[in-house]
C-alpha cells in the first residue's frame, strides 16, 4: 500500500514545512472548494438552469480564493514564489523613481541655463 510521505495528515508540523505558514488556510479553502463542487454536482440535473448552481459556484470560487490566499504566506524555501509579485513591484517602483529623479535633474539644469 502506498503511503503519503510528503503530506502526512497526522503530523501538522510536517505540513507546515511543506506548504508554508498558510497550510491551515489552504486546507480550509480546499475543503470549501470540494464541498461546493459536490453540492453543485448534486443539484446539477437534466432540467438544470444556471441559478441552480449559482451558490455552489460561489462556494467553489470562495474556496479557491481562500486557498490561493493561503499560498501567499510562503514556505521560506529558495524555490518559494510567494514574493515574486512584491519583488516585481519594488523593482518597477525603483526604476520609476530613478527615471523621475533623472528627469527632475535634467529639468533643473535646463531651467538654470
Amino acid at each position: 500500500m502506498y503511503a503519503m510521505t510528503n503530506f502526512p495528515l497526522g503530523n501538522m508540523s510536517s505540513m507546515e514545512e511543506q506548504l508554508g505558514k498558510g497550510y491551515q488556510q489552504m486546507m480550509i479553502g480546499l475543503i470549501i472548494f470540494i464541498s461546493g463542487a459536490i453540492w453543485g454536482g448534486m443539484v446539477a440535473t437534466d432540467g438544470m438552469v444556471a441559478e441552480d448552481v449559482y451558490w455552489p459556484a460561489v462556494m467553489m470560487l470562495s474556496g479557491a480564493m481562500i486557498t490561493l490566499l493561503g499560498t501567499t504566506f510562503g514556505t521560506g524555501h529558495e524555490d518559494d514564489r510567494s514574493s515574486d509579485l512584491n519583488d516585481a513591484i519594488m523593482e518597477l517602483t525603483d526604476r520609476i523613481n530613478r527615471l523621475v529623479g533623472t528627469s527632475a535633474k535634467e529639468d533643473a539644469t535646463d531651467e538654470s541655463e
